[in-house]
């Protein structure tokens, strides 16, 4: 059956959604006892959580867990107000149950954000459901991530920093970038867990320094994976030929998330679960659209696994599918 929502505009969809889910005009389901976990020090009442970029103001957080989410993760949320790029700025590939990402990070500020996060944690006390919040900086200020770091800190269970997965032999100045946003951000996170995300990526090499120098710098655990960038066409194999990315100005524009990024997300999952061991947190994301591919992430390596594109196509009923299984 067709997810209704579909035959509206992307960001149309997305605001009614949004207003559906933080009002209660959403369907309840209850999470089976046996999903339970500790992971980093946390309760979850599920393994399953919501991607950052759907919640981006921290605005619906109260039906996130009524319809089964363990957690969810607010954001992605910057300093300053941004519009972000100019619309259209989302597009569906519908054969491919895909979606591609242009949006820019748009958003109101820490300020709103924070009162949003702040009202939740005031009138949802008994709540289970765990919050993440998902802080960047797009010119990669060090004080923007203090800020972030310090103003969220008292509302939030976890932080995630966003960055690209960078090959480390050519990016040098990427990785000490990163490595010094993590610093930053754990200096002002209050013992808050402090987990990186990073861009997909086949190059085990680059994978490995990248984990080893986010781990000295303070990184907590790691999110795998964010959306495939133009200029990683090559990760989606056969895919790309068929594929047709957007463009702007005459060039291709946005990131790919769909159900081509799940073996990526096997990948660095199975990849950083060997390097790391047993005890660093991992979260997958990328590709989950079934029970089944929950699972194999799972078997993979990762703790938790986090949904958003899967979730636009088929809506609640996904959660309680991946839910079902993994219990």
């Amino acid at each position: 059956m067709l997810n209704p929502l579909l035959l509206l505009p992307p960001e149309t969809a997305h605001k009614i959604a949004l207003f559906a889910c933080k009002y209660g005009l959403i369907p309840h389901a209850k999470k089976p006892e046996t999903l339970k976990k500790e992971v980093f020090g946390l309760q979850f009442s599920s393994p399953l959580g919501l991607s950052a970029g759907a919640d981006k103001e921290a605005a619906a957080l109260k039906g996130w867990g009524t319809i089964g989410f363990g957690f969810v993760e607010a954001g992605t949320v910057t300093v300053s107000p941004r519009n972000g790029n100019p619309q259209p700025r989302i597009w569906r590939q519908k054969k491919q149950k895909s979606v591609v990402n242009w949006m820019g990070l748009p958003g109101k500020g820490y300020h709103p954000f924070v009162n949003n996060l702040k009202r939740y944690r005031n009138n949802n006390q008994n709540s289970d459901l765990v919050i993440g919040v998902s802080i960047a900086s797009p010119e990669g200020v060090l004080s923007d991530f203090e800020k972030l770091a310090r103003e969220c800190a008292p509302y939030t269970d976890y932080f995630t920093l966003n960055a690209s997965c960078p090959n480390v032999a050519d990016h040098k100045d990427a990785l000490k970038n990163i490595t010094d946003q993590i610093k930053a951000t754990v200096k002002h996170a209050n013992n808050k867990a402090v987990l990186l995300k990073l861009g997909p990526t086949e190059d085990k090499d680059a994978l490995l320094q990248t984990l080893d120098q986010a781990t000295k710098a303070g990184a907590a655990g790691f999110v795998f994976t964010n959306t495939v960038p133009p200029t990683a066409k090559n990760l989606l194999g056969n895919n790309n030929q068929n594929f047709q990315w957007p463009k702007h100005d005459g060039e291709d524009v946005g990131g790919y998330s769909g159900p081509q990024l799940l073996d990526i997300t096997e990948f660095m999952v199975k990849t950083a679960r060997k390097h790391l061991g047993d005890d660093v947190p991992l979260m997958g994301v990328g590709g989950i659209q079934s029970g089944a591919d929950a699972q194999r992430i799972i078997d993979a390596g990762a703790d938790l696994i986090q949904i958003y594109t899967g979730f636009i196509y088929k809506g609640p009923k996904l959660v309680k599918e991946i839910n079902n299984a993994l219990a």
